[in-house]
């Protein structure tokens, strides 16, 4: 059976498939067919549209150390030194 997970805001955070019948007030029962509703909010047996808020995302550590790395070696090519 098909379920999407819902938060107490009524969000849909995970769209499973399980192996029996749930009887949950955040597993919404969901057909084959029903397109996933990732994101939007149930309300009164409807799925509505949220608003997306921008998610600004972090260079990661490796990124980090990529660019750390990149900087030093253009210092050597030019010939200074970088105080690390």
């Amino acid at each position: 059976m098909r379920y999407a997970q819902i938060t107490k805001e009524g969000i849909c955070f995970a769209d499973s498939y399980l192996s029996g019948k749930v009887m949950t007030e955040d597993m919404i029962p969901l057909t084959e067919k029903e397109p996933s509703p990732l994101g939007k909010r149930y309300i009164n047996g409807t799925w509505e549209e949220v608003e997306q808020k921008p998610v600004i995302q972090l260079p990661s550590d490796t990124e980090l150390i990529m660019q750390s790395i990149t900087e030093l070696e253009l210092t050597i090519l030019e010939g200074g030194q970088k105080d690390v």
